[in-house]
C-alpha cells in the first residue's frame, strides 16, 4: 500500500451554466485538479463564452464550449453528443444553470414567471441529468480507482439550494424548483447507482452572483437589498467565495466518495442550522 499521489479529478467534466459565475468557478476547480477536459454548457454570449473558456485554458486545461439551451431536449442531448466527440466520455457532471425568477407574492405571481423558473431549474436538470446519466451508464469504470474498490462509470453533482429545504416570502416559483431538484437528484441517484453512477446534490449558502445582484442592488429599493443581504451573510457567519463551492463539488465527484449517494450536501457556512440567527 502506498500514499495516494496525481490529479484528484483527472477526467473530463462537463458543466452546465459553466460560463461565469459558480458554475464558472466549478469549470475553473476542476481544471485546477487535473482534470483533462472541461466542457462548459450555457447560454450565455461569445464574451462571456470566451472569457469563461480562457479562465480555464489560463491552468492548463482544455476547455470546450457549447452553446445550449438547458430546457430543451434536443439542444441538452446535442450538448453531452459534443462533450462525449471530443472527449469520449463524461467522469463527471456539475448542473449549475438556473435563474431567480420572480421574487413577488405567491397571489401575484403570473404563471408564465412560474413556468420559466420551472423550466430551468427543475426541467433543466431532469434533462441534464437525463443525458449525462444515459452516458454514463454505457461507459467503462472511471480510471484511476484504487484496487478493491468499487468501479464507477460516472458522477452527477446537481445544484439544488438552501431553498430546497428552507423557504423566505416572495420566492415560491425558485423554492418549488429546488425542492423539485432535491427530489429529481434522489429518485435518479437510485437509478443510478445501479450501473455505478453516483447523482448528488450541493446547496450553496449566499453568493452575491450575477443572478442575486439586480435584487441585492436594485437602486429603487438599494437600502433594503443590502440589509436583506447582510442578515444572509450575518447567518451565514461570513462571505462565501465561489471557488469554496467548486472544490467541494469536485470533491464530491470523485471516486473514493463512492458510498456518497443520493446526498443533498449544504454548503452554507452553518445557516441552515442557525435558527437563533447566531
Amino acid at each position: 500500500m502506498s500514499r495516494r499521489s496525481g490529479p484528484l479529478a483527472p477526467g473530463v467534466a462537463l458543466i452546465t451554466g459553466g460560463a461565469r459565475g459558480l458554475g464558472n468557478a466549478i469549470a475553473v476547480s476542476f481544471a485546477k485538479e487535473g482534470a483533462r477536459g472541461v466542457a462548459i454548457v450555457d447560454i450565455q454570449d461569445d464574451a462571456t463564452f470566451a472569457e469563461g473558456k480562457k479562465t480555464v485554458e489560463d491552468i492548463g486545461c482544455e476547455c470546450l464550449t457549447i452553446r445550449a439551451d438547458v430546457t430543451k431536449e434536443a439542444d441538452m442531448e446535442r450538448a453531452v453528443a459534443e462533450a462525449v466527440a471530443k472527449f469520449g466520455r463524461i467522469d463527471y457532471a456539475a448542473n449549475f444553470a438556473g435563474v431567480i425568477g420572480p421574487v413577488k407574492p405567491l397571489s401575484e405571481t403570473k404563471l408564465t414567471d412560474w413556468q420559466k423558473t420551472q423550466d430551468v431549474n427543475s426541467t433543466g436538470i431532469f434533462l441534464a441529468t437525463k443525458y449525462e446519466l444515459r452516458q454514463m451508464m454505457q461507459q467503462s469504470s472511471i480510471e484511476g480507482i484504487e484496487e478493491g474498490r468499487v468501479p464507477q462509470r460516472g458522477s452527477i453533482i446537481n445544484c439544488a439550494s438552501v431553498n430546497s429545504l428552507l423557504a423566505y416570502p416572495g420566492t415560491t416559483a425558485y423554492t418549488a424548483s429546488k425542492h423539485a431538484c432535491s427530489g429529481i437528484t434522489k429518485a435518479a441517484a437510485l437509478e443510478g447507482r445501479k450501473q455505478r453512477v453516483r447523482v448528488n446534490a450541493v446547496s450553496p449558502g449566499f453568493l452575491l452572483t450575477k443572478m442575486l445582484e439586480p435584487l441585492v442592488k436594485d437602486e429603487a429599493h438599494l437600502e433594503a437589498g443590502e440589509a436583506m443581504w447582510r442578515s444572509f451573510v450575518e447567518r451565514q457567519g461570513r462571505e462565501a467565495r465561489f471557488e469554496e463551492v467548486g472544490d467541494v463539488v469536485v470533491l464530491m465527484s470523485l471516486p473514493r466518495m463512492s458510498l456518497v449517494v443520493g446526498q443533498n450536501l449544504f454548503v452554507d457556512g452553518g445557516f441552515t442550522i442557525n435558527e437563533g440567527n447566531d
